[in-house]
């Protein structure tokens, strides 16, 4: 590893980044793996649908584990992970832009090493696992051998959508209100997922625009209520995509702004530097922990849960960890080269 990739993997570069958004972001991929530790040992029937009309027939049980996926509430935290990459990835490019062309590979070198040696581990975990999954995964292009990676490719569609959105502010104010507007109205009329969530990356780009008086902390408060309870009060549909989206523009747009301890705490900070191995690695802590049998043994789904989270994320965030220093911190560092180097001015020719 080189001195610059140490650098970057002890904490260099600080100037460059919002540790803040870093905290939230570790928090979010948390909820995702403690949502999923929930869904199998609670189920996934009517603790993971209940909503406040169907309170009324729920079990005990069924309540307690539809409180966990609402605390830990894996769904709501990908629309975070959206809006806060509409929101970074506008900083990254406002503040310097090279052109298309590196903007796509330092993307590339950010995204694929990870999803390549996370499906190498997932894949080698899972006996029924084909070559031709493990290559998909790793492109990003399957999903089936990592449901994860829905989101990834949503990622992928959403780091164009914010170039195309710088491009058009550096253009002219009107023209990025206008590309704004039809991604909206877009979203509004197809409610496929990448038309929608392109709505969430528009929400972050627009996070710096905000002026300080709509970033207090009663707003994110009602903003993070809305995003954690949009499907239980709304239930599935439109309606409710659009209040996690704007409950997650008020969080993002808040901890943007202001450092509180839930997101500049050592442990929020440790888990935003592997957020990224750690979400696409955390089914690999559950499948060794299958395999260890923990799933066998005669514990109640209280137990179970309790044993089956603290197992499995302990080993997904010892494997996230390793990556991230192996694999994830050299990528982005090479992919920063590779950058420079395409983007790097070819020297005038001397006069004779």
């Amino acid at each position: 590893m080189t001195i610059e990739a140490v650098r970057w993997l002890f904490g260099g570069m600080a100037t460059l980044r919002n540790y803040d958004l870093d905290g939230l972001r570790g928090l979010a991929a948390f909820s995702v793996a403690v949502g999923h530790c929930a869904s199998v040992a609670g189920g996934i029937g009517p603790a993971l649908r209940m909503t406040v009309a169907t309170v009324p027939d729920a079990t005990l049980q069924d309540a307690i584990f539809r409180f966990l996926h609402i605390v830990f509430h894996a769904d709501a935290a990908v629309i975070v992970f959206f809006v806060l990459s509409g929101l970074v990835l506008s900083r990254s490019l406002r503040r310097k832009d090279d052109g298309f062309v590196p903007y796509i590979v330092r993307r590339a070198f950010r995204l694929i090493p990870v999803a390549a040696a996370s499906a190498l581990i997932i894949g080698f975990l899972t006996p029924s696992s084909t070559w031709s999954q493990i290559f998909g995964a790793a492109i990003l292009y399957d999903t089936s051998l990592n449901g994860v990676l829905w989101t990834l490719q949503i990622e992928v569609w959403g780091s164009l959508w914010v170039f195309a959105a710088v491009t058009a502010r550096r253009l002219h104010p009107a023209l990025f209100v206008a590309f704004l507007a039809t991604t909206f109205a877009v979203s509004y009329f197809d409610n496929r997922p990448v038309p929608l969530f392109m709505s969430a990356f528009a929400l972050g780009a627009i996070v710096d625009d905000l002026p300080a008086a709509a970033t207090n902390r009663i707003i994110a408060l009602l903003g993070l209520a809305a995003l954690m309870t949009a499907d239980f009060l709304l239930g599935p549909g439109f309606a409710m995509r659009c209040w996690q989206m704007a409950g997650a523009f008020c969080v993002v747009a808040y901890v943007a702004r202001h450092s509180i301890w839930v997101t500049t705490n050592p442990v929020a900070h440790f888990l935003g530097r592997i957020s990224y191995p750690f979400y696409l690695l955390h089914l690999a802590g559950a499948l060794i922990i299958v395999k260890l049998g923990v799933r066998s043994l005669d514990l109640d789904p209280y137990a179970l849960f309790a044993v089956y989270s603290l197992s499995s994320i302990s080993i997904a965030i010892g494997l996230a960890w390793l990556t991230h220093a192996i694999v994830e911190v050299p990528g982005m560092v090479i992919g920063e080269k590779a950058r420079r180097m395409i983007a790097a001015p070819r020297p005038e020719p001397v006069a004779a």
